[in-house]
């Protein structure tokens, strides 16, 4: 088969199918002149939406490796110059792990929200059906109609009015910090919350930075300690790992305070903000005032689909001229295609609805998990329970080390994994577990494998707390089963 995807590969779809063609090229499978699969047919095989198909061949046309017109088959490019791959490489054939992946209880592990695979298929079909207007150069910051939904999408989600033209289309969070980073300049040092998510401070040291720890507690980043001499600060006000609380309003405004005084800019990671529960989002940072220069930074990963590898950065002043001119260089790695569908799916108003199942799903998930398995969590000796005030999150944190890998080992052999705390002074440890972004079958039995962890961890060995019935549910959209 052409196209062999698997969800279980890093890299998006879209991308994965690209690589497949290329590789097919390269390897003398498929010639210059030779037709491809159409979209349907090869979504079909790959067992993907056709819209993913079909990011990937926009992405190939605009490569130079497949030439599309009206009426004929999409073809590899007749005039593409094929190097001669030599003598073929032996393929050592790799044991296959038998073993299912680990279901990731890790916050930030997937998109809490999802859009339904229908509202996709019009999506795409809306944008793929735009004709392209001859001689006309794209948007180097990205399409403008995708620019104004995020600013429209800003306004009516998060308060706060955004001009279109501060905002930079990026191929999601990690391209979008790296363009940050870029545009400051070269040898910054670069503040992240400690603890913190583990995720975009691995991008800081390849734009050539420094990454300097700045102490964090359940309300940020402790502002009375941070260093007056950093460049630039990397927070998550709306999302605070590993606690899964929101930054309180003083503590911004004492941010941002700071931030004026010391000429530091502020990067603010605003993932998953939209789907925090029970609590209105609070506006960016950069809506706040005052005269610190403050980048917003967002994803489309968790409120659309964790394959999609779109973003955007809102900049103004010299940062947002100086972000353009890097994206000028660099280009633009999202697609015509895929930014017009994500237009759509803000402008028809999927996106809002999405949000108000997301936040009718974590409500039933968080009762769940109150009625059925905190109380066993706080039964464990020596160990200290916290629940996310703004979502389904639970931070376990343990006294004894022995319990704290009972409980992870227990977990893993379940099936799941979780975000590690760093070590307590206690010698003991803790994990953060995330419930929101899990399908329903996979909500049930993560409350069932955290319940036979505690029983283990807690000496009783199998699973604590009563029965491990489940009782009702029909395992619907929006509909979570209590156990």
């Amino acid at each position: 088969m052409l196209y062999d995807v698997s969800p279980r590969n890093p890299l998006p779809l879209p991308a994965q199918i690209a690589a497949a063609v290329r590789t097919a090229v390269a390897d003398g499978l498929l010639q210059p002149g030779d037709a491809v699969p159409s979209t349907r047919v090869a979504a079909q095989q790959a067992g993907v939406s056709r819209g993913t198909v079909v990011a990937a061949y926009d992405q190939l046309i605009s490569e130079g490796y497949l030439l599309a017109s009206q009426g004929a088959p999409t073809r590899i490019n007749p005039e593409l110059q094929v190097t001669d791959p030599g003598p073929r490489a032996v393929r050592v054939k790799r044991s296959v792990d038998k073993h299912p992946p680990l279901i990731s209880l890790k916050p930030g592990a997937g998109g809490a929200g999802a859009i339904s695979p229908a509202a996709w298929r019009r999506a795409w079909r809306e944008a793929a059906a735009e004709p392209a207007t001859a001689g006309q150069r794209a948007d180097p910051a990205g399409e403008p109609e995708l620019r104004e939904a995020i600013a429209e999408h800003l306004r009516l989600a998060r308060g706060v009015t955004v001009d279109p033209a501060h905002v930079v289309v990026t191929g999601g969070s990690r391209e979008g910090l790296l363009l940050i980073l870029m545009s400051l300049g070269k040898g910054l040092r670069v503040g992240v919350e400690d603890p913190g998510h583990p995720g975009l401070r691995k991008v800081i040291p390849l734009a050539g930075h420094e990454v300097e720890a700045c102490r964090s507690d359940a309300g940020g980043v402790v502002v009375s300690e941070l260093d007056p001499g950093l460049n630039a600060l990397l927070v998550t006000p709306a999302h605070l790992y590993p606690f899964g609380g929101t930054m309180p309003a003083p503590r911004r405004a004492q941010l941002i305070e700071w931030a004026a005084r010391t000429n530091t800019v502020v990067i603010e990671d605003d993932f998953s903000a939209e789907l925090r529960y029970r609590i209105t989002p609070h506006p960016p940072l950069a809506a706040l005032g005052g005269n610190a220069e403050v980048i917003t930074l967002g994803t489309f990963s968790t409120l659309l689909s964790k394959e999609v590898s779109a973003g955007y950065v809102v900049a103004s002043g010299l940062s947002g001229e100086a972000l353009l001119d890097v994206r000028k260089v660099l280009g633009m790695p999202v697609s015509t295609v895929t930014q017009r569908a994500v237009a759509e799916l803000l402008r028809s108003g999927a996106v809002r609805r999405v949000t108000r199942v997301t936040h009718s799903r974590v409500a039933q998930r968080r009762a769940v998990i109150e009625s059925s398995a905190l109380t066993t969590l706080q039964s464990l000796p020596g160990a200290t329970v916290r629940l996310s005030d703004a979502g389904a999150e639970v931070q376990l944190l343990f006294d004894d080390p022995l319990h704290h890998d009972s409980f992870n080992r227990t977990l893993r052999a379940e099936g799941f994994e979780c975000a590690v705390v760093q070590p307590l002074p206690s010698g003991g440890g803790g994990v953060v577990m995330a419930f929101a972004h899990l399908a329903d079958h996979e909500f049930n039995d993560a409350v069932r494998a955290v319940r036979r962890a505690c029983g283990v961890a807690g000496g009783s060995g199998g699973v604590a707390g009563g029965s491990d019935d489940v009782v009702g549910g029909s395992g619907g959209a929006g509909e979570t089963s209590a156990l």
